[in-house]
């Protein structure tokens, strides 16, 4: 298996040991602010290898500052390497593109290709090159709490961004965790949401799949919604 096939099969198998620590401790998720360092922390314990190599340029720094000339003098490293996964990240693509959105909340990068970093203007850039730099996973999170316990309220928008992400990706996930899986009445909402989410989305030319993780119930994958 490819480090691509196995880092998705890892990523999903860190989604259900998410899921169950979410329904272990549900308040410790009543936000959207520990999903985030929770996953990442899991993820760093289970990709192997840790890093992958960086190559870091500076094609877009003002080499007159003395930060960008300094740089590489003042920094010591093993062999420039990140961890292959990464939260909050911002891609570059011949400069930030015109999308939807130019960062993404997490990333795994494959572990036998090398990461493009650029550098910006005027110091340390951790902006990631699109076109130079292969994902395995590119990840955006939701939480019910943001959006009136409902993910088919604006869940599109960041599906629509996955979507139009222009670099190579294994996998784009749209992860929602659910607080609220019932309605008022008690009535599981997951399929009638689903069907509204596509409804409202515009057409999707490339295959993102949804995540849900509900407080009761069991996880569930949607392959390819369109």
């Amino acid at each position: 298996m490819d480090s691509i096939s196995s880092d998705i099969t890892d990523f999903e198998d860190t989604l259900l040991e998410l899921h169950r620590d979410f329904q272990r401790y549900p308040f410790h998720y009543g936000n959207e602010n520990p999903i985030m360092p929770e996953l990442y922390r899991l993820l760093r314990e289970q990709l192997t290898p840790e890093t992958v190599p960086l190559e870091y340029r500076q094609q877009h720094s003002d080499m007159e500052q003395w930060r960008n000339r300094e740089m590489f003098n003042r920094v010591q490293n093993d062999g420039n390497q990140l961890p292959r996964v990464r939260p909050e990240v911002t891609f570059y693509d011949d400069g930030i593109w015109g999308g939807a959105k130019s960062d993404f909340d997490l990333v795994v990068f494959p572990a036998d290709e090398t990461v493009v970093m650029q550098g910006k203007k005027e110091g340390i850039g951790n902006f990631i090159d699109a076109k130079d730099t292969s994902l395995s996973v590119l990840c955006e999170i939701k939480h019910s709490m943001n959006m009136s316990g409902q993910f088919r309220s604006g869940g599109e928008t960041d599906i629509q961004a996955l979507a139009e992400y222009p670099g190579e990706v294994g996998r784009r996930y749209f992860l929602f965790l659910d607080w609220w899986p019932l309605d008022g009445y008690g009535n599981r909402t997951f399929e009638k949401d689903v069907r509204q989410l596509e409804n409202r989305l515009d057409e999707v030319e490339v295959r993102v799949d949804v995540a849900y993780l509900p407080r009761d119930g069991e996880i569930e994958f949607v392959r390819e919604v369109a």
